[in-house]
């Protein structure tokens, strides 16, 4: 499965894509960053915006790293320099 973020320029596109998902053609997921500041998130490449949404997959997924644990780590690295 390929996933696509879509910039919506025509309201009629956002019409036909969800009828595309009511025929189970396609799959709608909400834009998790939609309490984003859209001018910083425009500044972005589309390479970062990818990134970000790819990480914010995997987190979903289980596989981010807690923050406890990442403190710990470098704690742990600063007291060893």
């Amino acid at each position: 499965m390929e996933t696509f973020t879509v910039e919506l320029i025509n309201p009629k596109a956002k019409k036909l894509l969800q009828d595309l998902a009511d025929m189970d053609i396609i799959i709608l997921k909400e834009n998790p960053n939609k309490e984003v500041d859209e001018e910083g998130w425009n500044l972005l490449s589309k390479e970062q915006q990818i990134g970000i949404f790819e990480a914010l997959e995997s987190i979903k997924q289980g596989k981010g790293i807690p923050h406890h644990d990442v403190m710990s780590m470098v704690k742990n690295k600063l007291n060893n320099v």
